[in-house]
């Protein structure tokens, strides 16, 4: 009984010596060798306190961390030194613990300047703004707008406003061009982001109308096609009717409908003679726009 005992014993001590020898060889296969390399790691530069748009970039409030080789983003820095000695700001608020990059911060020797925010081929042109044009001062560097341009009529023809571009991106209002602008804030001007022809179209309208900027949502990218919107175009679609001052002959225009077929004349007996215009003097009185005239007797 007790011989038995002993071979059972034995049986475990060997199953449990190839648990592990197993085990072990799982742990130190090729691909968990590959796995464990994989999580090797770089020196980068991180902000150890956060920096406000503008802000300069100094020494003791960076610090070096260790940051996983294989998920670092380019125009990263190893070393604090690379960027500081240059008067480098911050072009956007960066967070604390937020790796530092070179597009986070402005070039070697350079000025802060919203070029560097630009797409390739991209220009800035300044609009001039207003309380009324601007949206009440809601507009902030990285919101969408519209620009409409709104022209006087010349000639015979009305006041009439066109949409002249859709969806740009604001760079700036005013001076400032932080994206992480938290009120409102009714500046002169806005500097958007436009193609090289939009720009040439924006440079011509501010010399012949006045420029809107309605705000549009960031998310937005839909494109709309509208009509030139004039006068008679400023009402919910009803009929507009237009009420004429009589002319100098004393007639009166009367109301026109704009929407509905003209009411046409009434028809005339053709065997019916012309009344003749009354000699003499006469007195027109006008009832609202109808004149009638009233002969004087003579002798009075």
């Amino acid at each position: 009984m007790r011989k038995s005992s002993l071979v059972m014993l034995a049986a475990a001590v060997l199953l449990g010596l190839v648990a592990v020898f197993f085990a072990r060889m799982f742990l130190l296969a090729p691909g968990t060798a590959r796995s464990n390399a994989a999580v090797q790691t770089v020196s980068a530069v991180v902000a150890a306190q956060a920096f406000a748009f503008g802000e300069k970039i100094t020494p003791d409030k960076l610090k070096v961390v260790q940051w996983p080789a294989n998920g670092i983003p380019a125009g990263s820095f190893q070393r604090v030194i690379d960027l500081i000695g240059s008067d480098r700001v911050a072009m956007r608020a960066i967070d604390a613990n937020e790796l530092v990059t070179d597009k986070a911060i402005s070039g070697k020797n350079s000025r802060l300047s919203a070029s560097t925010l630009l797409g390739p081929t991209m220009r800035a042109i300044a609009l001039p703004l207003g309380e009324t044009a601007g949206a009440g001062g809601f507009i902030a560097p990285g919101d969408r707008v519209d620009v409409y341009l709104t022209r006087p009529g010349e000639d015979d023809n009305q006041p009439y406003t066109d949409l002249l571009m859709q969806g740009v991106r604001v760079l700036a209002v005013g001076q400032d061009a932080n994206v992480g602008l938290d009120k409102a804030a009714v500046v002169k001007t806005a500097t958007i982001e436009v193609t090289p022809l939009q720009a040439q179209k924006a440079a011509l309208a501010q010399t012949v109308g006045q420029l809107s900027l309605p705000l549009r949502n960031i998310v937005d990218e839909s494109r709309v096609r509208l009509e030139t919107a004039q006068l008679l175009d400023l009402n919910d679609g009803t009929i507009t009717r237009l009420v004429r001052k009589p002319n100098a002959s004393g007639s009166s225009g009367g109301e026109q409908e704009r929407s509905g077929p003209a009411p046409s004349a009434a028809p005339r007996d053709a065997g019916a003679a012309p009344k003749a215009a009354p000699m003499g003097p006469s007195i027109e009185i006008f009832r609202g726009t109808k004149p009638t005239s009233y002969p004087v007797p003579s002798g009075s």
